[in-house]
């Protein structure tokens, strides 16, 4: 079972802790291409080992995921709205 968060995500945030929390942020892995969500192993990888193993920046993801979190929004539901008024 996921622990509950509370404060900012950082790099050491598990993520399977992350995406049973903040469900908004699933989104956001789908768009970079990370199948983080039900893999085996997300019980045990951090933001960091997830954005190293992938190729993604650590300060991009990271800046995405709290901004998501603060708004309860994805950012690219925004950019979707904007686009298509």
């Amino acid at each position: 079972m996921a622990a509950a968060l509370t404060g900012p995500v950082t790099a050491d945030t598990i993520l399977d802790d992350l995406m049973e929390t903040y469900k908004v942020t699933i989104p956001l892995f789908i768009h970079r291409k990370l199948m983080c969500i039900g893999c085996p192993i997300a019980h045990m990888h951090d933001v960091r080992q997830a954005c190293s193993e992938h190729g993604i920046s650590l300060s991009e993801f990271l800046e995405d995921i709290n901004e998501t979190i603060r708004s309860g929004r994805s950012p690219y539901e925004i950019e979707d709205e904007v686009e298509n008024g």
